[in-house]
């Protein structure tokens, strides 16, 4: 079954593919291509906000970033997520699930995939290590 690690890895590859697109609208067009009949997991907001501030902070290879993003706690998250996984690479073998607990500090904070689309672009060799992301907090 596809999910947001999908979704995330497509979307690098519309961004710098043969016709380059923003950010937004290959996460968009990614999104309507591995969810065809649900419009409400094509417009879920927290993974789409996960790409866009990965994408954004200069940290998805082929993307470059630089562009504003407001804070949110799903950037946070994001970032928060960059660090653990460049300080210990073995927590990208880690489920979805528990990554989320580790990064939230065990908070109780409702999941909403943006795991899914860290972890999916980790494992696929798309995010650079050790780039300090850019967007202010």
């Amino acid at each position: 079954m596809p999910d947001y690690s999908d979704v995330a890895v497509l979307a690098v590859s519309k961004v710098y593919g043969a016709s380059p697109i923003s950010p937004r609208m290959a996460w968009a067009n990614a999104a309507a291509e591995v969810f065809p009949n649900s419009v409400s997991m094509q417009v879920k907001g927290c993974p789409r906000t996960t790409f866009l501030t990965l994408c954004a902070s200069g940290v998805v290879k082929g993307v470059p970033g630089g562009a504003a993003m407001r804070d949110s706690e799903n950037a946070r998250h994001a970032q928060d997520c960059l660090k653990l996984l460049a300080q210990d690479p073995s927590y990208v073998t880690m489920s979805p699930r528990k990554l989320w607990g580790v990064v939230t500090h065990a908070s109780g904070k409702t999941y909403n995939q943006q795991m899914h689309v860290v972890l999916g672009l980790a494992q696929a060799g798309l995010l650079r290590f050790g780039v300090e992301p850019t967007i202010q907090r």
